[in-house]
């Protein structure tokens, strides 16, 4: 059945499409409003129908659930396909191109007739656009830079989709008779923010893996190329690519190692397998006679070369390896550490949930406390808080707290780093918050330099406790404003303040290739969901996949600390 998220992507489509095609503006609103509450639930769109919910949602009114009801019956419905029917798909993929929307698209296809991003880019080169309001020289260049990122891009997907198409293809796939496991190497083991494609390992018994191939082969979830030996290549429904293939249980270890690499890592591993008389082929680790060693699991590899076993995690070029026993890797922190989640938003700005309802649905999921950490007043377009806005939200977090104590909600802000580095609230108002993130949300377009000098001085100040989403980037879409990692680590450092890892899966910033140097200088980094929902609070495990790259400790990592623990913290550079 359609997932509820899915089916809010689809209704988002279709409200674009009526945009592009100036058709209902009003329609066009309210499925992009249905949209967007529909993306928020925490219950499966089964749910919703089965208990007559689905109509309880704000902006789903009867237009929207007949859509959504054609949508769980076919997994289209008829007005979406009249209107793709109206729009060329080339300009539907003009808005992957940063900074490009609804308006400007319209705008290069009904006037400039571009109705891709191959004749955008062409056109733009050759100088051979029309000149259009509001598409000026920098303007242009921008869209340049956006065209170059795409194809830089091209093939990517976000850890959060490549998670969820493999959760699926597992639950297809293990059903098949005689698979024993489903494996997936690659940069998805290793906790990468970005995927490649999916490297697919089907465990068989012996005598069924030629029939468990061809049953996979056979099954709709992919298109598949020829020849298929020995890698099966194609690409899922979802447009990920995938690479299939079967071995053996005995296998399974060699398997395993090859296919969740890295590169640089598996160049290592063959140069220690060659000095101890090894050879690392596209098989698996051969003995001098050229067969397979045998290994209960990959360690047993590992130790083999007498070499420690890496964890997936940390299977990247950065790491050198380090004979057996001379070298313990931390234990990073895990989802069952968390005590707390600090950074996250509710109705008071822009969540889609009350303190009562986040603050409830943590209690559930097990939690000890909620941080909430709603926008300041800069951020007016996400309904930031202006003084006497925060203090009705404690009075309200005051009042909860006696009644769902033992659980706490700790009174937090995010409050916006104006362009000069100060913030956008007073002190007075600051020294009343439990706990201070501070971000940037505004004025990108700096020198790194700037950005360095800008984020240092919020650092500085002494109600700041944490950094949020440090480069403000975009996986895939922006690459953030540049800064000096180094300098800012070591500023918070100085200084004793935190660094979150937003945990958000279009962010994934902090990037994990610095969490060595803040575990070095003992700066903390909270892992934090940054969720503007319940189902938000879950992303959590995404920046837990990725600080196990670090690997951060749960030492380092104030949303495994205790509310009193964390607090104490914050007191303690006041």
């Amino acid at each position: 059945m359609i997932t509820h998220k899915e089916a809010a992507a689809l209704l988002r489509e279709y409200s674009i499409l009526l945009d592009l095609a100036d058709a209902d503006e009003f329609r066009a609103r309210t499925f992009a409003s249905a949209s967007r509450q529909l993306e928020q639930q925490s219950r499966t769109l089964e749910d919703l129908i089965a208990t007559g919910e689905l109509r309880t949602i704000r902006g789903v009114g009867q237009s929207v659930e007949t859509a959504i009801l054609e949508l769980v019956e076919r997994e289209t419905f008829a007005d979406l396909e009249d209107a793709r029917s109206k729009v060329p798909e080339g300009v539907v993929d003009l808005l992957r191109i940063e900074g490009l929307g609804p308006k400007k698209a319209k705008a290069l296809w009904k006037q400039a007739k571009i109705t891709s991003i191959d004749e955008l880019e062409t056109a733009i080169r050759g100088g051979t656009l029309p000149k259009l309001p509001g598409l000026g020289a920098k303007t242009l260049e921008r869209f340049l830079t956006g065209i170059e990122r795409l194809r830089e891009h091209a093939g990517r997907h976000l850890r959060h989709h490549a998670l969820a198409e493999a959760e699926d293809l597992t639950r297809v796939l293990s059903g098949i008779p005689g698979v024993v496991e489903v494996f997936f190497g690659g940069s998805l083991r290793r906790g990468c923010e970005t995927i490649g494609d999916l490297d697919t390992i089907l465990v068989a018994e012996p005598k069924r893996a030629r029939s468990v191939l061809e049953s996979a082969l056979a099954m709709p979830f992919a298109e598949w190329k020829e020849p298929f030996d020995p890698i099966c290549i194609g690409r899922t429904i979802h447009g990920i690519d995938i690479e299939l293939s079967v071995c053996t249980p005995e296998q399974a270890p060699h398997r395993k190692l090859l296919a969740t690499g890295s590169k640089d890592h598996l160049r290592h591993l063959a140069a220690a397998a060659k000095a101890c008389g090894y050879e690392l082929s596209d098989q698996g680790l051969l003995n001098r006679t050229r067969e397979l060693v045998e290994a209960e699991d990959e360690a047993a590899l590992y130790r083999l070369l007498e070499i420690e076993p890496v964890p997936p995690p940390l299977r990247e070029a950065e790491l050198p390896l380090g004979r057996a026993g001379s070298i313990s890797y931390p234990r990073p922190v895990e989802l069952a550490d968390f005590r707390g989640i600090i950074h996250n938003h509710s109705t008071y700005s822009d969540g889609h949930h009350t303190l009562r309802e986040m603050a409830e649905a943590m209690i559930e999921m097990g939690y000890e406390y909620l941080g909430i950490a709603d926008h300041s007043q800069a951020a007016a377009y996400a309904g930031g808080l202006r003084p006497e806005r925060v203090r009705e939200q404690w009075e309200e977090i005051d009042s909860l707290n006696l009644e769902l104590a033992p659980f706490r909600i700790l009174k937090g802000t995010e409050v916006d780093i104006l362009p000069d580095g100060s913030l956008d609230y007073a002190d007075e108002l600051l020294a009343g918050f439990d706990y201070v993130v501070a971000s940037i949300h505004s004025s990108f377009n700096m020198t790194e330099a700037a950005a360095t000098d800008r984020l240092c001085h919020a650092l500085e100040s002494p109600h700041v406790d944490i950094l949020g989403h440090p480069t403000g980037r975009l996986l895939l879409r922006r690459d953030g404003y540049p800064i000096d990692h180094e300098t800012v680590i070591a500023c918070a450092a100085a200084h004793g303040k935190g660094i979150e890892l937003n945990s958000n899966p279009h962010r994934l910033d902090l990037d994990w290739r610095w969490l060595p140097r803040c575990i070095e200088h003992e700066v903390p980094v909270p892992i934090c969901p940054d969720a503007h929902s319940i189902d938000g609070l879950k992303d959590i495990r995404f920046g837990v996949d990725v600080a196990a790259k670090g690997p951060l400790s749960p030492d380092l990592c104030p949303s495994s600390w205790s509310a009193e623990r964390f607090l104490d913290w914050c007191q303690s550079h006041s």
